[in-house]
């Protein structure tokens, strides 16, 4: 059985559509969908089935770190030991938008997406879909590139690989994306 796949206006997602998307991942499942960089897949961050289930469709055979995607500064607070009054200055100006941050992670931060350091990774988006979807979920979400390990990230469905599109539950189909600047990731982590 086909994936279903949906079309989805990015700049203003039908909400019927956002309600199933965001069904499926609740329940656990994975979605493709259009980011504001590259089409990727979503999954829960707090369950660590639906992240493996993500990890084997990309075709990595080792455990690692991803990032988290959140809705604002308060569910980034929840994932972190605490956010510095200077990182928090530059998140005010920075969020939403291109910007990964790399915190040291929080009692509430799921083990299986730490990094080797106890640091999480989290960026909130600009884009109203990710956006949308968050705000419905009020969970963070782990999101990579719909692509297998090492290959180009692709900015059209028809460009993904059949057999991702086939791993995963529901599919958003946003058109072509523009060409577009990866998010900019920085370590805020203080010393001494």
């Amino acid at each position: 059985m086909r994936t279903p796949e949906f079309l989805i206006d990015i700049t203003n997602p039908e909400e019927e559509i956002v309600k199933k998307a965001a069904s499926i991942l609740l329940s656990g499942g994975v979605v493709i969908y259009p980011s504001d960089t590259v089409y990727g897949m979503l999954c829960r961050a707090d369950d660590r089935v639906s992240l493996e289930r993500l990890a084997t469709i990309k075709g990595y055979d080792k455990p690692r770190s991803f990032i988290l995607i959140v809705g604002g500064l308060e569910m980034a607070g929840r994932l972190t030991s605490g956010i510095d009054p200077e990182v928090m200055e530059i998140l005010k100006i920075r969020w939403p938008g291109k910007l990964t941050v790399v915190l040291p992670a929080g009692d509430e931060c799921p083990k299986w997406v730490r990094g080797e350091d106890n640091t999480v990774a989290l960026r909130h988006p600009a884009d109203s879909l990710s956006g949308k979807l968050l705000n419905r979920c009020g969970v963070p979400f782990v999101s990579t590139s719909a692509n297998h390990a090492g290959e180009n990230t692709q900015l059209s469905i028809e460009a993904i690989p059949e057999s991702i599109i086939a791993g995963v539950d529901m599919v958003l189909d946003g058109g072509y994306l523009p060409p577009s600047s990866p998010s900019t990731i920085i370590k805020l982590i203080r010393h001494g």
